[in-house]
Protein backbone atom coordinates (compact mmCIF):
# COMPACT_ATOMS: atom_id res chain seq x y z
CA UNK A 1 0.00 0.00 0.00
CA UNK A 2 1.35 3.43 -0.90
CA UNK A 3 1.29 6.31 1.55
CA UNK A 4 2.31 9.20 -0.70
CA UNK A 5 -1.28 10.41 -0.97
CA UNK A 6 -1.69 10.17 2.80
CA UNK A 7 1.56 12.03 3.38
CA UNK A 8 0.55 14.82 1.01
CA UNK A 9 -2.89 15.01 2.59
CA UNK A 10 -1.43 15.09 6.08
CA UNK A 11 1.10 17.75 5.23
CA UNK A 12 -1.42 19.83 3.29
CA UNK A 13 -4.05 19.86 5.99
CA UNK A 14 -1.53 20.40 8.77
CA UNK A 15 0.18 23.20 6.85
CA UNK A 16 -3.19 24.88 6.22
CA UNK A 17 -4.04 24.39 9.89
CA UNK A 18 -0.77 25.97 11.01
CA UNK A 19 -1.20 28.91 8.66
CA UNK A 20 -4.71 29.53 10.02
CA UNK A 21 -3.50 29.04 13.59
CA UNK A 22 -0.67 31.49 13.06
CA UNK A 23 -3.13 33.92 11.51
CA UNK A 24 -5.23 33.59 14.66
CA UNK A 25 -2.11 34.04 16.79
CA UNK A 26 -1.27 37.23 14.92
CA UNK A 27 -4.79 38.51 15.64
CA UNK A 28 -4.40 37.58 19.30
CA UNK A 29 -1.00 39.27 19.58
CA UNK A 30 -2.27 42.28 17.60
CA UNK A 31 -5.02 42.85 20.19
CA UNK A 32 -3.21 41.83 23.36
CA UNK A 33 0.02 43.71 22.57
CA UNK A 34 -2.09 46.86 22.71
CA UNK A 35 -3.75 45.88 26.00
CA UNK A 36 -0.91 44.26 27.94
CA UNK A 37 2.58 45.45 28.83
CA UNK A 38 5.89 43.67 28.16
CA UNK A 39 5.94 42.85 31.87
CA UNK A 40 2.59 41.03 31.47
CA UNK A 41 3.95 38.90 28.66
CA UNK A 42 7.09 38.24 30.71
CA UNK A 43 5.03 36.99 33.66
CA UNK A 44 3.01 34.75 31.36
CA UNK A 45 6.25 33.32 29.95
CA UNK A 46 7.41 32.43 33.47
CA UNK A 47 4.10 30.68 34.17
CA UNK A 48 4.29 28.64 30.96
CA UNK A 49 7.86 27.66 31.82
CA UNK A 50 6.60 25.97 35.00
CA UNK A 51 3.79 24.22 33.12
CA UNK A 52 5.91 23.00 30.23
CA UNK A 53 8.88 21.90 32.32
CA UNK A 54 6.81 19.67 34.60
CA UNK A 55 4.78 18.30 31.65
CA UNK A 56 7.99 17.35 29.86
CA UNK A 57 9.51 15.81 32.98
CA UNK A 58 6.47 13.56 33.46
CA UNK A 59 5.98 12.56 29.80
CA UNK A 60 4.53 9.04 29.58
CA UNK A 61 4.50 8.64 25.80
CA UNK A 62 0.85 7.56 25.74
CA UNK A 63 0.00 9.00 22.33
CA UNK A 64 3.30 7.96 20.77
CA UNK A 65 2.88 4.39 22.06
CA UNK A 66 -0.66 4.12 20.69
CA UNK A 67 0.49 5.61 17.38
CA UNK A 68 3.33 3.12 16.90
CA UNK A 69 1.50 0.06 18.19
CA UNK A 70 -0.27 -2.38 15.85
CA UNK A 71 -3.01 -2.59 18.48
CA UNK A 72 -6.16 -0.50 18.18
CA UNK A 73 -6.76 2.67 20.17
CA UNK A 74 -9.58 0.83 21.99
CA UNK A 75 -7.00 -1.66 23.35
CA UNK A 76 -5.17 1.09 25.29
CA UNK A 77 -8.07 3.47 25.90
CA UNK A 78 -9.04 2.81 29.53
CA UNK A 79 -5.51 2.35 30.84
CA UNK A 80 -4.22 5.39 28.95
CA UNK A 81 -6.97 7.53 30.47
CA UNK A 82 -6.16 6.40 34.02
CA UNK A 83 -2.46 7.13 33.48
CA UNK A 84 -3.26 10.56 32.01
CA UNK A 85 -5.50 11.50 34.95
CA UNK A 86 -2.89 10.47 37.51
CA UNK A 87 -0.22 12.33 35.54
CA UNK A 88 -2.40 15.45 35.54
CA UNK A 89 -2.61 15.43 39.33
CA UNK A 90 1.15 14.86 39.64
CA UNK A 91 1.92 17.73 37.27
CA UNK A 92 -0.37 20.08 39.21
CA UNK A 93 1.32 19.24 42.51
CA UNK A 94 4.82 19.58 41.05
CA UNK A 95 3.90 22.92 39.47
CA UNK A 96 2.83 24.31 42.82
CA UNK A 97 6.11 23.18 44.38
CA UNK A 98 8.15 24.57 41.48
CA UNK A 99 6.24 27.85 41.73
CA UNK A 100 7.53 28.38 45.26
CA UNK A 101 11.12 28.14 44.00
CA UNK A 102 10.48 30.33 40.96
CA UNK A 103 8.90 33.12 43.01
CA UNK A 104 12.12 33.43 44.99
CA UNK A 105 14.42 32.90 42.00
CA UNK A 106 12.82 35.67 39.93
CA UNK A 107 12.00 37.88 42.91
CA UNK A 108 8.29 37.82 42.00
CA UNK A 109 6.35 37.26 45.26
CA UNK A 110 3.00 36.61 43.54
CA UNK A 111 4.37 34.21 40.93
CA UNK A 112 3.70 31.06 43.07
CA UNK A 113 0.02 32.03 43.30
CA UNK A 114 -0.26 32.54 39.55
CA UNK A 115 1.48 29.22 38.85
CA UNK A 116 -0.86 27.46 41.31
CA UNK A 117 -3.84 28.80 39.34
CA UNK A 118 -2.23 27.65 36.06
CA UNK A 119 -1.79 24.19 37.61
CA UNK A 120 -5.49 23.66 36.87
CA UNK A 121 -4.56 23.29 33.19
CA UNK A 122 -2.79 19.88 33.41
CA UNK A 123 -5.28 18.74 36.05
CA UNK A 124 -8.15 19.33 33.63
CA UNK A 125 -6.32 18.07 30.54
CA UNK A 126 -5.67 14.74 32.25
CA UNK A 127 -9.36 13.93 31.69
CA UNK A 128 -9.21 14.35 27.88
CA UNK A 129 -10.51 11.30 26.04
CA UNK A 130 -7.45 9.45 24.61
CA UNK A 131 -9.57 8.55 21.56
CA UNK A 132 -8.37 11.78 19.96
CA UNK A 133 -5.15 9.99 18.95
CA UNK A 134 -7.22 7.82 16.59
CA UNK A 135 -7.40 10.76 14.18
CA UNK A 136 -3.62 10.71 13.88
CA UNK A 137 -3.22 6.94 13.93
CA UNK A 138 -5.85 6.37 11.24
CA UNK A 139 -4.50 9.24 9.07
CA UNK A 140 -7.74 11.22 9.36
CA UNK A 141 -5.87 14.46 8.84
CA UNK A 142 -8.82 16.65 7.85
CA UNK A 143 -10.78 15.74 10.98
CA UNK A 144 -7.63 16.11 13.07
CA UNK A 145 -7.07 19.60 11.65
CA UNK A 146 -10.67 20.63 12.34
CA UNK A 147 -10.38 19.34 15.91
CA UNK A 148 -7.16 21.24 16.57
CA UNK A 149 -8.44 24.38 14.87
CA UNK A 150 -11.46 24.43 17.18
CA UNK A 151 -9.06 24.51 20.15
CA UNK A 152 -7.10 27.40 18.63
CA UNK A 153 -10.28 29.37 18.00
CA UNK A 154 -11.42 28.79 21.58
CA UNK A 155 -8.05 29.93 22.95
CA UNK A 156 -7.92 33.08 20.82
CA UNK A 157 -11.51 34.11 21.56
CA UNK A 158 -11.10 33.54 25.29
CA UNK A 159 -7.73 35.34 25.42
CA UNK A 160 -9.05 38.40 23.57
CA UNK A 161 -12.34 38.63 25.49
CA UNK A 162 -10.62 38.14 28.85
CA UNK A 163 -7.84 40.52 27.81
CA UNK A 164 -10.36 43.25 27.02
CA UNK A 165 -11.98 42.65 30.40
CA UNK A 166 -9.00 42.10 32.72
CA UNK A 167 -6.17 43.85 30.82
CA UNK A 168 -3.76 41.58 32.68
CA UNK A 169 -1.65 38.51 31.85
CA UNK A 170 -4.16 36.51 33.88
CA UNK A 171 -6.37 36.70 30.79
CA UNK A 172 -3.88 34.39 29.05
CA UNK A 173 -3.80 32.00 32.02
CA UNK A 174 -7.58 31.84 32.28
CA UNK A 175 -7.80 31.32 28.51
CA UNK A 176 -5.57 28.23 28.86
CA UNK A 177 -7.85 26.89 31.61
CA UNK A 178 -10.98 27.57 29.53
CA UNK A 179 -9.47 25.92 26.46
CA UNK A 180 -8.55 22.84 28.51
CA UNK A 181 -12.15 22.53 29.70
CA UNK A 182 -13.37 22.94 26.12
CA UNK A 183 -11.04 20.17 24.90
CA UNK A 184 -12.22 17.73 27.56
CA UNK A 185 -15.81 18.46 26.55
CA UNK A 186 -15.40 18.00 22.80
CA UNK A 187 -13.15 14.93 23.23
CA UNK A 188 -16.13 13.15 24.78
CA UNK A 189 -18.80 14.66 22.53
CA UNK A 190 -17.17 13.86 19.20
CA UNK A 191 -15.67 10.41 19.78
CA UNK A 192 -17.84 7.32 20.07
CA UNK A 193 -15.23 5.39 22.09
CA UNK A 194 -15.42 6.55 25.71
CA UNK A 195 -12.85 5.50 28.34
CA UNK A 196 -13.69 4.04 31.71
CA UNK A 197 -11.57 4.24 34.85
CA UNK A 198 -9.95 0.82 34.41
CA UNK A 199 -6.23 0.10 34.75
CA UNK A 200 -4.76 -2.98 33.05
CA UNK A 201 -1.17 -3.53 34.14
CA UNK A 202 0.06 -5.36 31.04
CA UNK A 203 -1.14 -2.55 28.77
CA UNK A 204 0.36 0.06 31.06
CA UNK A 205 3.70 -1.74 30.82
CA UNK A 206 3.66 -1.30 27.05
CA UNK A 207 3.21 2.44 27.54
CA UNK A 208 5.90 2.61 30.22
CA UNK A 209 8.36 0.71 28.01
CA UNK A 210 8.44 3.71 25.69
CA UNK A 211 8.25 6.24 28.51
CA UNK A 212 11.93 6.08 29.51
CA UNK A 213 13.37 7.28 26.22
CA UNK A 214 10.41 9.49 25.38
CA UNK A 215 10.59 11.19 28.80
CA UNK A 216 14.25 11.97 28.23
CA UNK A 217 13.50 13.25 24.73
CA UNK A 218 10.51 15.28 25.90
CA UNK A 219 12.42 16.83 28.79
CA UNK A 220 15.44 17.65 26.65
CA UNK A 221 13.21 18.96 23.85
CA UNK A 222 11.22 21.20 26.15
CA UNK A 223 14.35 22.47 27.88
CA UNK A 224 15.97 23.04 24.48
CA UNK A 225 12.98 25.13 23.38
CA UNK A 226 12.45 27.07 26.62
CA UNK A 227 15.74 27.34 28.51
CA UNK A 228 16.20 30.75 26.90
CA UNK A 229 13.05 32.07 28.62
CA UNK A 230 14.09 30.53 31.94
CA UNK A 231 17.51 32.20 31.84
CA UNK A 232 16.44 35.51 30.32
CA UNK A 233 13.81 36.03 33.02
CA UNK A 234 16.74 36.19 35.41
CA UNK A 235 19.47 37.88 33.35
CA UNK A 236 17.47 40.65 31.64
CA UNK A 237 14.31 40.85 33.79
CA UNK A 238 10.62 40.18 33.33
CA UNK A 239 9.92 43.22 31.15
CA UNK A 240 12.66 42.40 28.65
CA UNK A 241 11.55 38.78 28.70
CA UNK A 242 8.14 40.03 27.58
CA UNK A 243 9.78 41.87 24.66
CA UNK A 244 11.65 38.70 23.77
CA UNK A 245 8.44 36.64 24.03
CA UNK A 246 6.65 38.66 21.35
CA UNK A 247 9.75 39.06 19.18
CA UNK A 248 10.12 35.29 19.31
CA UNK A 249 6.45 34.84 18.39
CA UNK A 250 6.92 36.92 15.25
CA UNK A 251 10.42 35.89 14.18
CA UNK A 252 10.79 32.30 15.28
CA UNK A 253 7.48 30.58 15.85
CA UNK A 254 6.07 30.38 12.31
CA UNK A 255 9.07 28.42 10.96
CA UNK A 256 8.90 26.06 13.90
CA UNK A 257 5.15 25.53 13.52
CA UNK A 258 5.49 24.70 9.81
CA UNK A 259 8.09 22.06 10.68
CA UNK A 260 5.86 20.67 13.42
CA UNK A 261 2.94 20.46 11.01
CA UNK A 262 5.10 18.45 8.62
CA UNK A 263 6.17 16.23 11.51
CA UNK A 264 2.57 15.64 12.49
CA UNK A 265 1.71 14.54 8.96
CA UNK A 266 4.81 12.48 8.21
CA UNK A 267 5.44 10.76 11.56
CA UNK A 268 2.65 8.15 11.18
CA UNK A 269 3.77 7.56 7.58
CA UNK A 270 7.40 7.07 8.58
CA UNK A 271 6.37 4.54 11.25
CA UNK A 272 4.44 2.49 8.67
CA UNK A 273 7.30 2.29 6.13
CA UNK A 274 10.22 2.24 8.58
CA UNK A 275 11.38 -1.20 7.40
CA UNK A 276 11.59 -0.19 3.74
CA UNK A 277 14.67 2.05 3.60
CA UNK A 278 14.23 3.10 -0.02
CA UNK A 279 10.63 4.23 0.43
CA UNK A 280 11.56 5.89 3.69
CA UNK A 281 14.40 7.83 2.05
CA UNK A 282 12.16 9.02 -0.79
CA UNK A 283 9.47 10.12 1.65
CA UNK A 284 12.03 11.94 3.80
CA UNK A 285 13.63 13.79 0.87
CA UNK A 286 10.27 14.92 -0.49
CA UNK A 287 9.06 16.07 2.90
CA UNK A 288 12.33 17.88 3.59
CA UNK A 289 12.27 19.76 0.29
CA UNK A 290 8.71 21.01 0.80
CA UNK A 291 8.99 21.77 4.53
CA UNK A 292 12.29 23.64 4.40
CA UNK A 293 11.30 25.42 1.20
CA UNK A 294 8.20 26.82 2.89
CA UNK A 295 10.17 27.71 6.03
CA UNK A 296 12.76 29.58 3.96
CA UNK A 297 10.07 31.48 2.07
CA UNK A 298 8.36 32.50 5.31
CA UNK A 299 11.66 33.81 6.69
CA UNK A 300 12.40 36.23 3.85
CA UNK A 301 9.92 38.99 4.82
CA UNK A 302 11.26 38.85 8.38
CA UNK A 303 14.79 39.51 7.08
CA UNK A 304 13.84 42.40 4.82
CA UNK A 305 10.92 44.12 6.59
CA UNK A 306 11.23 43.47 10.35
CA UNK A 307 10.36 47.02 11.39
CA UNK A 308 7.22 47.17 9.26
CA UNK A 309 6.07 43.76 10.50
CA UNK A 310 6.60 44.67 14.15
CA UNK A 311 4.83 48.00 13.69
CA UNK A 312 1.76 46.35 12.12
CA UNK A 313 1.52 43.28 14.37
CA UNK A 314 2.61 44.62 17.76
CA UNK A 315 2.34 48.37 17.43
CA UNK A 316 4.89 51.21 17.52
CA UNK A 317 5.59 50.83 21.24
CA UNK A 318 7.23 47.45 20.51
CA UNK A 319 9.62 48.64 17.79
CA UNK A 320 12.68 48.04 19.94
CA UNK A 321 12.37 44.30 19.19
CA UNK A 322 12.57 44.82 15.40
CA UNK A 323 16.41 44.59 15.13
CA UNK A 324 16.34 41.10 16.68
CA UNK A 325 13.55 39.64 14.52
CA UNK A 326 15.80 38.58 11.57
CA UNK A 327 18.13 36.72 13.93
CA UNK A 328 15.21 35.00 15.64
CA UNK A 329 13.90 34.06 12.17
CA UNK A 330 17.24 32.41 11.35
CA UNK A 331 17.15 30.55 14.68
CA UNK A 332 13.62 29.43 13.81
CA UNK A 333 14.71 28.13 10.43
CA UNK A 334 17.52 26.14 12.05
CA UNK A 335 15.02 24.65 14.46
CA UNK A 336 12.75 23.75 11.54
CA UNK A 337 15.68 21.83 10.05
CA UNK A 338 16.27 20.00 13.33
CA UNK A 339 12.56 19.09 13.70
CA UNK A 340 12.59 17.74 10.16
CA UNK A 341 15.49 15.39 10.93
CA UNK A 342 14.23 14.52 14.42
CA UNK A 343 10.85 13.40 13.08
CA UNK A 344 12.48 10.69 11.00
CA UNK A 345 14.76 9.56 13.82
CA UNK A 346 11.90 9.45 16.34
CA UNK A 347 9.70 7.43 13.99
CA UNK A 348 12.48 4.84 13.57
CA UNK A 349 13.20 4.83 17.34
CA UNK A 350 16.69 6.30 16.93
CA UNK A 351 16.24 8.26 20.13
CA UNK A 352 19.94 8.41 20.96
CA UNK A 353 20.69 10.77 18.08
CA UNK A 354 17.82 13.10 18.96
CA UNK A 355 18.73 13.11 22.63
CA UNK A 356 22.41 13.69 21.83
CA UNK A 357 21.50 16.67 19.64
CA UNK A 358 19.27 18.17 22.32
CA UNK A 359 21.85 17.60 25.07
CA UNK A 360 24.72 19.15 23.11
CA UNK A 361 22.52 22.12 22.15
CA UNK A 362 21.74 22.71 25.81
CA UNK A 363 25.35 22.36 26.93
CA UNK A 364 26.39 24.95 24.37
CA UNK A 365 23.36 27.25 24.74
CA UNK A 366 23.23 27.66 28.52
CA UNK A 367 26.65 29.29 29.08
CA UNK A 368 26.35 31.22 25.82
CA UNK A 369 22.97 32.74 26.55
CA UNK A 370 23.90 33.61 30.14
CA UNK A 371 27.05 35.44 29.02
CA UNK A 372 25.75 36.94 25.77
CA UNK A 373 22.42 38.15 27.18
CA UNK A 374 24.22 39.85 30.04
CA UNK A 375 26.59 41.55 27.59
CA UNK A 376 24.28 42.30 24.65
CA UNK A 377 20.72 41.80 25.90
CA UNK A 378 18.18 40.45 23.41
CA UNK A 379 20.66 40.46 20.52
CA UNK A 380 23.03 38.28 22.52
CA UNK A 381 20.19 35.87 23.29
CA UNK A 382 19.24 35.54 19.60
CA UNK A 383 22.87 34.96 18.56
CA UNK A 384 23.31 32.34 21.28
CA UNK A 385 20.34 30.41 19.86
CA UNK A 386 21.84 30.46 16.37
CA UNK A 387 25.34 29.40 17.45
CA UNK A 388 24.14 26.50 19.63
CA UNK A 389 21.94 25.08 16.87
CA UNK A 390 24.62 25.35 14.19
CA UNK A 391 27.10 23.49 16.39
CA UNK A 392 24.76 20.61 17.29
CA UNK A 393 22.91 20.11 13.98
CA UNK A 394 25.61 17.76 12.52
CA UNK A 395 24.59 15.16 15.13
CA UNK A 396 21.15 14.83 13.53
CA UNK A 397 22.62 14.74 10.04
CA UNK A 398 24.97 11.97 11.17
CA UNK A 399 22.06 10.03 12.70
CA UNK A 400 20.03 10.18 9.47
CA UNK A 401 23.07 9.18 7.43
CA UNK A 402 23.67 6.16 9.67
CA UNK A 403 19.98 5.21 9.44
CA UNK A 404 20.19 4.84 5.68
CA UNK A 405 23.73 3.43 5.37
CA UNK A 406 23.49 0.76 8.07
CA UNK A 407 22.32 -2.68 7.01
Amino acid sequence: MGYTKNAISGFSWQTLLKLIQNGLSVIKIFVLARLLSPNDFGMFSLITIALGLVEAFTETGINFTILQSKKSVRYFLDTAWVIAIIRGFIIAILMIILGLFMGSFYNEPLLPTYIAIAALVPLIKGFINPSIVSLHKELLFFKDSVYRLSLSIADVLLAILLGLWLQSFMALVLAMIGTALFEVLISFLFFAAKPTFKYIHSRAQTIYANARWLSISALLSYTHENIDNFILGKTIGTRNLGLYHNGYSIGHKLNYEVAKSAQHGTLPIYTKIAEDKQRLLRAFLRSSAVTLGIAAALSLPLFFFPTSIVRVVLGPEWLQVAPYVPFLALAGFLQAVSVNFSSLLMATKKFKYVNSYLLVTLLVLVPLIVKMSQDDGLMGAALALIISRVISLPLLIWGVRNLFTSS
